[in-house]
This record gives C-alpha cells, structure tokens and sequence, in this order.
C-alpha cells in the first residue's frame, strides 16, 4: 500500500484570490451623493442638487446654453490606458495576496477621483462666455466655489 501527500503550497489560497477579481465587484466614480447645492456669493438656493448640476455640466443644456464640459467621461478616455495598466497592476497584487480585490478597487476609484478632480481644476474647454467671467470673478470653467470638483468621489459595490 502506497501513500499520497497533497501538498497545497498556497494554491487554493491564490485561487482563492484570483476568483475574487472576478466576483462581480465595481467601482463607481462621480458625483454619487444628491445633497443640494449650496449657494455662494448671496445667491439664492437653486433647488438644484449637485447631482443634477454635474449632469448638466458633463452632459451640457444647450436650451438653456450651457456647452458640455465632460470631467467623468471625457477623463477615463483621456486615462484610459494608464487605467488598464493601473488595473494589471493591482490584479497582479491581489493574485500574490498583498491586496484584497475590494482595496484594490479602491485604489482604483480614489485614482480616477483624483483624475476628474484634477482635470476640472485645470480648465475643461470651452472657455467661459465673457458674462460669466464677469460674474463669477474666475475664468475656469465647473469651478465657483470648488464644491462640484469636491464631491467627486467612488464607491466600491
């Protein structure tokens, strides 16, 4: 009679990891609270809440003439393959057990955060009508009081 001895040496630990990646698990970047806008400069309240005016901002309202000025979309285009290798990077982490799939996810959503933030600081084209400049005492456009730009964030699910 003869013995066997499995010896597992981690593999169904990194199985274990690797199937994590696949569990299903998003992370979601954006304006992802509808608390209602503060008014600045002795504005009146909108009723508007701040998801509704970064809709209108990343969609545009051409009735009520405001340009799309794109900061979620158009910047995961402008990111898109430093994502993909973000994501290979962070995968490979979470397959040698140094990371879980979730922090992982939220390395990548603090990072895309980060990018829109970045990206509404900058400056999104077109520029401001000569009005608003005069009004609001700023020609960077998404940016008053800097409240759209702070309520980007993500959320892992």
């Amino acid at each position: 009679m003869s013995r066997v001895t499995v010896k597992d040496n981690g593999a169904a630990a990194l199985l274990a990891r690797a199937k994590t990646l696949a569990a299903g698990r998003v992370v979601r970047v954006g304006v992802l609270d509808d608390a209602p806008k503060d008014p600045h400069k002795g504005e009146k309240p909108s009723g508007m809440s701040l998801l509704e005016v970064a809709a209108v901002h990343e969609f545009g309202a051409p009735a009520a003439g405001i340009p799309q000025r794109s900061f979620i979309r158009a910047t995961i285009d402008l990111h898109r393959e430093d994502l993909a290798q973000l994501q290979i990077v962070l995968a490979r982490r979470v397959v040698a057990g140094e990371l879980t799939a979730d922090q992982a996810l939220d390395q990548i959503g603090a990072k895309v955060a980060g990018w829109c933030q970045t990206r509404i600081a900058e400056g999104i084209s077109p520029a401001l009508h000569p009005d608003t400049i005069a009004k609001k005492g700023s020609s960077t456009p998404l940016v008053d009081t800097g409240q759209l730009r702070n309520s980007i964030t993500w959320k892992v699910l």
